[in-house]
């Protein structure tokens, strides 16, 4: 008899322990219902640690509510209980999903990853902003991967892990979210040009051609990927290939002074001067203050005075006649040279190259007026 009651005694024991620790979950519960984050937080930590309630997936689903009101909460008493509060939610959360054979918690875990998911992209978000690119990097990362653990592609936090790595100037990372995005097919025409941008830093000016053709084809009447592309054709010296371009790009930009300006230059490096005048030309139409095509007019017209003027100095003395004829020739083309050089000159005052060439327009054509006020300015 006295042993049966030991027996008794024994089994009330036990079971008055498990009873105990179901209890401290269940106050936990109560004290987050109410708002008593700090008081929640320390009766799941028990519960979650006790072999009799560690295996019952409603406590991992506590302990994740908890941790995510620890997380989130705006209230000051609270914010600095545990620095690492949403990772020990998500946790939680997977442990709950992981001892809940039934499902029972399924659907209520998979929203609360979701909110997780996007507290972590809230955070990428403000560590973009303040430029801190690393950090935001890692945080969406974080999003994506919870997302993926709920079968949910979330393509803008992916767009945002590219976009803090390419700021970051964590390439291969950029990359990989970046060719992600294009297998994709994200409807966003910024991602070509920084994917290009990405492969011509790292020296892949193959791949970087590659993908601007693809968004080419995909966003036709996108300007930037246009761009871009015109820009790997210039650093490759391939004028040709730059000027078949520059059609497409004026189309849709014919605003953009630039864009005559490169033109001329491309048609000057491969010979046809007269297209490049009119490349330069039509940028001043555009933009009459553009300095650079100002310099570049004047020095077409110049570079030939100068060419001319070469051939008359070469001549022999008896070749009079023939001297005087280049020597006007090359003067004419001073002359046209002359305002474009001058206007340059009002843009850029201190410009070594301007004051050189005017000097010698001056003295060439005898105005001697100009050549000194333009020495004593």
């Amino acid at each position: 008899m006295k042993k049966i009651t030991f027996l008794a005694l024994l089994f009330l024991s036990v079971t008055m322990m498990a009873s105990a620790q179901k209890s401290t979950r269940t106050t936990a519960y109560n004290y987050l219902r109410k708002g008593k984050l700090d008081l929640a937080k320390e009766n799941i930590d028990k519960a979650v640690a006790h072999e009799k309630t560690m295996n019952d997936p409603k406590t991992w689903f506590y302990y994740g509510n908890t941790y995510i009101q620890l997380a989130t909460t705006p209230l000051d008493a609270f914010k600095t209980l545990d620095p690492d509060a949403l990772q020990k939610a998500y946790d939680g959360y997977m442990k709950c999903m992981e001892v809940d054979t039934k499902g029972t918690y399924t659907d209520q875990v998979e929203a609360d990853l979701k909110i997780i998911a996007n507290n972590y992209y809230a955070r990428g978000l403000d560590h973009y902003n303040e430029k801190d690119y690393a950090a935001a990097y890692k945080e969406f990362a974080e999003a994506i991967s919870v997302n993926n653990d709920i079968n949910n592609v979330d393509t803008l936090a992916i767009y945002a892990s590219a976009m803090s790595a390419f700021s970051g100037e964590m390439f291969p990372e950029a990359i990989e979210n970046y060719e992600t995005l294009i297998k994709m097919d994200y409807d966003n025409s910024g991602i070509y040009g920084d994917l290009a941008n990405i492969y011509k830093t790292t020296e892949n000016l193959e791949r970087a051609k590659e993908v601007l053709e693809m968004g080419i084809q995909k966003y036709p009447n996108d300007a930037n990927i246009v761009f871009a592309k015109i820009n790997i054709l210039l650093s490759e010296e391939k004028y040709d290939e730059v000027v078949e371009y520059l059609e497409s790009a004026i189309q849709l930009a014919p605003e953009n002074h630039t864009l005559y300006f490169v033109q001329g230059q491309s048609y000057e490096q491969m010979g046809e001067l007269d297209k490049a005048k009119s490349g330069y030309e039509q940028a001043l139409e555009v933009n009459p203050e553009y300095s650079d095509a100002l310099y570049n007019l004047g020095a077409l017209y110049f570079n030939k005075g100068v060419e001319t003027s070469v051939k008359a100095n070469d001549l022999p003395l008896e070749e009079e006649e023939q001297y005087n004829t280049l020597k006007e020739e090359a003067n004419k083309e001073f002359l046209l040279a002359q305002p474009y050089f001058e206007k340059a000159l009002e843009i850029l005052p201190d410009d070594e190259g301007l004051i050189k060439s005017l000097e010698q327009v001056y003295k060439s054509t005898k105005q001697m007026d100009k050549l000194s006020a333009l020495k004593n300015r």
